[in-house]
């Protein structure tokens, strides 16, 4: 007879602040309620059970009945409930006192709601650095769970591991169990027999009593692809526990806390920075990340992957700020948010029971889903995106003075790229400007209604791109209830199609072209060059107050225009931006001066990238000054005007520019990225982009000024 072991199954749930309600609803239908439904059934079955707090403040709100299902379960001893960052962040990517804070709120909320005695963390996304025994203890928590990859990085024998293990910093311990990998692949995926398998596997080759883990995303069980057919319509939930019950003479089901109270430790370990493996590839730069995954799948097919895989490692969760500077930019700006918080907080000591308003918005915009990107959309999906940085500036706004009459200008690294940006505010907007990259607005709020008009994501170039130009492989594509990390893309993505921007888009770089487009697509394609060095270079900047309503940022760069056989033109472009109080328009006045002996002979293009969140609606679109209306969905270049507006009334902000030295001619067009989720293949809009642009002929020594405003409006 086998070895008696044990088995702590332990299930993840999670939706992101902002998700649509309709996405929820269709998690709660197809795999949240089912899965417990199903488990109620099998009493003898014992597993630990986590919910994000954006997921359980949805379900008390929505759903309360599901509460009363979660108590029973825990009444009758069947659930073990666990804790973690009550909204889901990457625990290493925010301050420390959030971290704390978000751990301890969670305990706090999961004691109220379910009289549950929280020990144990879910660590989102396992990213794991050595600093967590740390601040895990800190918050009164005593084990966490990590995949074994996190211990094979380190050297451990995957066969070998079982239980948990004993790590620590600056004297703080934590215990840690590893989570099988293997059974993450094998459940639900593969057949019921092949999972007992396993276990009868582990039970020839570990002590007595040793604690197999299986710790995942609740999804899997009925809203992945494929899953919910097979999960329940086909019983797979139903065979496998009712395999668990069968098996129980030899193979017994605990919770964490039963394992911790019943076994010694196995051992004392100390983890690398690190996460589940996929991610190690997902953080790779693009480049990196297509050799990575070629390394891999060419190690697979000649059998020999097992023998290398605890060396290949990737990168850490922290390059996606390098890969993506968008997210950098919203990482940065939560932290100095964070900063912005606690001050107005004083340090009084904080309620949970009334926490307060600016805090819990600080906590929403942590939720880590739209900071990076992976097999799911993340950072791809601007709905998520929003929802981040309107938790970010209602907190901001919660937490300063009342806002004065006159206009606000500070300085400040607030992305520590080692150069200032600088925020000019009043009541209504808030503008951040990066005078180190083209003196480009990186973020234009409007204030009111908590909304980044520039919350915009680049074109570029993807690790897995070169298999959407592939196409489908023959034979490459399993069951119906594959994993997501095998399922091919189901169809060929033209390499034409796939666009890369060479910067993020903002608002405000000067681009000089040697002719105007021909068409929006070859302006949307970056096929008409910018021969100016003026978009992405560092301005020189100043600040003046002209008086207590009204305060001016100048900003001036030398740079060269090198047109087509051509000598280099040199120029001074110098642009004044002015901020009333008590106003959403933002003036700004250019300057142009010829330095160089030639005339030159070109068009100024200043681009503009904002977000409608949906150009295909009928509630956002162009307003001309004939009052005629048009759809931001396609793309056109316009005739000369001097004036337009983008109507959005979705999220009843006005974006209105005026032209007033000169009629701009104005080329329109959609921003649309392509990247991958677990559905296959997303096609996403992200911004639209309006280029004014002027044609600019300047003598030598010669100059020319033009003016624009552009403000928000209701």
């Amino acid at each position: 007879m086998a070895k008696k072991i044990r088995f702590v199954l332990g299930l993840h749930s999670h939706q992101p602040v902002g998700n649509f309600d309709h996405v929820f609803e269709h998690a709660y239908k197809v795999s949240y309620l089912p899965f417990l439904e199903t488990l109620a059934r099998f009493p003898q079955v014992k597993i630990a059970l986590h919910y994000s707090g954006p997921l359980l403040e949805w379900l008390s709100e929505r759903k309360p009945d599901f509460f009363n299902l979660v108590n029973d379960l825990k009444q009758r001893g069947q659930i073990e409930i666990m804790g973690g960052g009550h909204y889901e962040p990457v625990l290493t990517a925010i301050p420390w006192e959030d971290s704390l804070g978000q751990l301890r709120y969670a305990s706090w909320y999961l004691k109220k709601h379910f009289s549950a005695r929280v020990r144990g963390a879910w660590l989102t996304e396992r990213i794991w650095e050595p600093h967590l025994p740390k601040l895990l203890a800190e918050a009164g928590l005593e084990y966490v769970t990590v995949d074994d990859f996190h211990f094979r990085s380190a050297g451990f024998e995957v066969e070998k591991l079982h239980g948990y293990y004993l790590s620590e910093d600056q004297g703080a311990a934590i215990k840690i169990f590893p989570i099988s990998q293997r059974l993450r692949y094998l459940v639900p995926f593969g057949q019921v027999d092949q999972v007992i398998a396993f276990f009868h596997q582990k039970a020839e080759i570990l002590p007595e009593g040793s604690v197999i883990v299986l710790a995942d995303d609740g999804e899997k069980f009925g809203m992945w692809p494929g899953t919910h057919n097979w999960v329940y319509t086909e019983g797979w939930l139903e065979k496998f526990l009712g395999a668990l019950v069968a098996n129980k003479d030899w193979l017994e089901t605990v919770t964490f806390s039963e394992a911790l109270e019943s076994s010694p430790a196995s051992g004392r370990v100390y983890l690398p920075s690190t996460s589940y493996f996929e991610m190690g590839g997902w953080a790779l730069p693009a480049e990196a990340g297509e050799r990575f995954h070629k390394l891999q799948t060419g190690l697979e097919h000649e059998g020999r992957l097992a023998e290398f895989a605890d060396f290949l490692h990737g990168s850490i969760w922290r390059n996606f700020l390098v890969k993506y500077p968008e997210a950098n930019w919203m990482q940065k700006r939560m932290c100095w948010t964070s900063r912005l918080v606690h001050k107005s907080l004083d340090g009084r000591k904080l309620s949970f029971s009334r926490l307060p308003a600016n805090l819990r918005q600080l906590w929403m915009g942590q939720c880590n889903c739209a900071y990076w990107h992976g097999i799911f959309g993340g950072l791809y999906l601007p709905h998520l995106r929003r929802a981040i940085y309107e938790c970010l500036i209602r907190a901001e706004t919660l937490s300063r003075a009342r806002s004065r009459a006159v206009p606000e200008a500070e300085e400040a690294d607030i992305d520590l790229d080692g150069f200032n940006e600088i925020r000019l505010a009043n009541q209504q907007v808030n503008i951040f400007i990066k005078p180190s990259c083209g003196g480009s607005i990186v973020e234009l709020d409007d204030r009111y209604h908590a909304f980044n008009l520039t919350d915009t994501l680049a074109r570029r170039r993807e690790a897995y791109h070169y298999q959407m130009e592939a196409g489908p492989v023959e034979g490459g594509e399993k069951s119906g209830h594959s994993t997501i990390h095998d399922r091919q893309f189901s169809q060929r993505v033209p390499t034409g199609d796939l666009i890369t921007d060479p910067y993020p888009r903002g608002m405000l770089r000067e681009h000089f072209f040697p002719r105007l487009p021909q068409d929006h697509w070859e302006a949307s394609r970056n096929a008409l060059p910018d021969c100016g060095d003026f978009a992405d270079g560092h301005w020189q900047w100043r600040l003046n107050r002209k008086d207590r309503r009204r305060i001016v940022l100048s900003l001036s760069r030398e740079g060269e225009v090198r047109l087509p056989s051509c000598p280099p033109a040199r120029l001074a472009l110098t642009k004044r931006l002015s901020l009333s109080s008590g106003s959403g328009e933002i003036e700004v006045a250019y300057r142009i001066k010829n330095l160089s002996e030639q005339t030159l002979d070109a068009f100024i293009g200043v681009s503009f990238n904002f977000t409608v969140l949906g150009p295909k609606d009928p509630q956002v679109g162009l307003v001309f000054p004939d009052g005629r209306r048009e759809s931001l969905a396609s793309g056109a270049v316009l005739p000369p005007m001097t004036a337009i507006t983008v109507f959005n009334r979705r999220e009843k902000v006005d974006l209105s520019f005026v032209f007033s030295t000169m009629p701009a001619i104005l080329v329109q067009y959609p921003v649309e990225t392509i990247s991958q989720s677990e559905s296959g293949i997303d096609r996403t809009y992200q911004a639209s982009c309006l280029l004014p642009v002027w044609p600019v002929k300047l003598k030598s020594y010669g100059a020319k000024a033009l003016k624009l405003t552009f403000s928000i409006t209701y």
